[in-house]
């Protein structure tokens, strides 16, 4: 057995996880070590209880790595560990750090220059697409989004960055025998050719609850800073936003109206103390520097149009036009338009007027 197969098994053991499995490593010097060691070595290990040591002991470790080398080829799924050369850089070196990966889609995006978006599971209509607004912003800007595959502002997220041509990575709960949300398979399938899906959990893992608050320390690992949309007080993405910050990472937060109930966590980040973010561009001007030139605010503001806002921005002036008259001139259909309207209205070079009127700012 190699040292990266005996990482594969450790990380499969009920109940054991990835800081035991750390800590027994720096102990007994590697993963093949553990699970050759007898069992008065392990029960000499005191952060272990007598069923942990029972069922490293008991653990059916050929059957299991059969198994999962079988679902890896079936799924084309590869596996990376802690002994391998490409483990994601971001993931080494914190204390509950994954030992295993299991990669659907490109191994190399999970070394990109990343931002997190997060948020609630039940977001508002506003909240959802300003996650798509700020996605799509984010991989304009040569950045890879990286999100949890959840429904609501995760799933938004990541539609964005595909809708935008960019890369996302999508970071799950459970094992990749049992999907969740199940209504989110087709998009982790389009996730997986455009980014990757990735889960520290065997396949036969089942999405546990406890998996998900767990998974959202690889979120923010992989990422250089975390933007939390929307958030209620029990969200789990203000549980990403703590790892952020234990991570040394800027949190970012988008306000939200103080009656909407699904932000009130996020608003309350906001009053400890975390970055807000009106539009993209305080992020990206925060969290990747060198990105734009030191120049005027205007000149700021054009260099990060797209191809699409490109196509909008300068049918809009001083003189309030109409959603319908924007489509005709463009040639885009008034969703599509939509869309780039609200993301134009983010970077504030244009506002809204009452009647579906828009004008520069």
């Amino acid at each position: 057995m190699t040292e990266q197969e005996a990482l594969l098994v450790l990380n499969a053991v009920p109940d054991l996880g990835a800081v035991r499995i750390r800590k027994l490593m720096a102990v007994l010097g590697s993963a093949l070590a553990v699970l050759q060691a007898p069992s008065d070595g392990l029960n000499e290990c005191r952060w272990l209880t007598p069923e942990h040591v029972q069922n490293i002991l008991n653990f059916s470790k050929d059957k299991f790595l059969q198994g999962e080398y079988n679902l890896m080829q079936r799924k084309s799924i590869v596996a990376v560990t802690l002994a391998d050369e490409n483990f994601p850089c971001s993931l080494k070196n914190f204390e509950d750090a994954p030992v295993v990966l299991y990669v659907k889609g490109s191994m190399d995006c999970l070394n990109d220059m990343s931002v997190a978006l997060v948020g609630s599971r039940a977001a508002s209509f506003s909240g959802r697409r300003c996650a798509q607004a700020f996605a799509r912003a984010f991989v304009q800007a040569g950045l890879t989004v990286v999100s949890g595959l959840a429904r609501g502002i995760d799933t938004a997220a990541h539609q964005g960055a595909l809708n935008a041509g960019g890369r996302t990575i999508a970071v799950i709960g459970c094992g990749f025998n049992h999907m969740y949300p199940k209504e989110n398979v087709p998009l982790m399938e389009a996730i997986s050719r455009q980014g990757a899906v990735v889960s520290e959990f065997a396949f036969g893992m089942p999405p546990l609850k406890q998996n998900f608050p767990w998974r959202n320390r690889i979120i923010s690992a992989l990422a250089l800073g975390t933007v939390v949309i929307e958030a209620g007080p029990q969200s789990g993405a203000l549980i990403t936003a703590d790892y952020a910050l234990a991570q040394n990472k800027d949190v970012f937060v988008l306000p939200s109206n103080v009656d909407n109930e699904t932000a009130l966590g996020s608003n309350r980040l906001i009053q400890d103390g975390a970055c807000v973010a009106l539009d993209p561009d305080d992020v990206l001007l925060c969290i990747k520097k060198g990105y734009l030139p030191q120049a005027h605010a205007e000149d700021r503001k054009l260099l990060v149009l797209s191809e699409e806002q490109s196509r909008v921005y300068p049918h809009i002036t001083s003189a309030p036009v109409h959603l319908e008259e924007l489509a005709r001139q463009s040639g885009l259909d008034i969703g599509c338009l939509m869309n780039i309207t609200l993301s134009l209205e983010l970077k504030r070079l244009i506002k809204q007027l009452p009647g579906q009127y828009y004008v520069r700012n």
